[in-house]
């Protein structure tokens, strides 16, 4: 709301034309988050079957793992609890506040140090939705989540730092 608020300002006010960059950005920026929210109410309404099938995998396929690592890495679990699938499954189960979808819902991006998404940048490079979603349709809406989450932090400290200079 904050950043069509603003979006708003301009254009009710004819600054437009003296903000083009800046105007163009919000706006793409804007189109990412709505279709952040998109993905982030697809895994809401995950049935349970869908997970189920996720946390079936007694040996998950590698971008399977890969993608859930990366998300709950930045759910703020820490590597060492994440090197075995078997404690991703555990997590997977958690209910009330430890909910994988509740934890999904209220993650914010400031939640997110930038050593963390370098982190999950590192651990889902090379990684594709449609390579995920081959592999397990719940596990490449994960992956759908925490890439657009690195994506728009790597974005915001880009600004950051030229904002900054």
């Amino acid at each position: 709301p904050m950043l069509q608020s603003a979006m708003k300002l301009v254009e009710d006010n004819s600054l437009l034309q003296d903000l083009p960059v800046e105007y163009k950005e919000a706006a793409e920026m804007l189109a990412r988050l709505e279709k952040m929210e998109v993905v982030k109410r697809k895994i809401q309404e995950m049935d349970r079957p869908l997970i189920a099938e996720l946390k079936s995998f007694s040996e998950p396929p590698i971008p399977v793992l890969r993608a859930m690592v990366g998300s709950y890495l930045l759910m703020g679990e820490s590597v060492s609890d994440l090197k075995e699938w078997s404690n991703i499954v555990i997590l997977l189960g958690k209910t009330g506040k430890k909910s994988v979808k509740r934890r999904v819902q209220e993650l914010q991006l400031e939640d997110v140090s930038e050593d963390v998404a370098h982190r999950v940048r590192k651990e889902i490079m090379g990684l594709t939705s449609e390579e995920v979603y081959e592999a397990n349709q719940a596990a490449s809406l994960f992956f759908d989540w925490t890439e657009m989450i690195c994506f728009e932090k790597k974005c915001l400290s880009e600004s950051t730092t030229v904002t900054d200079v």
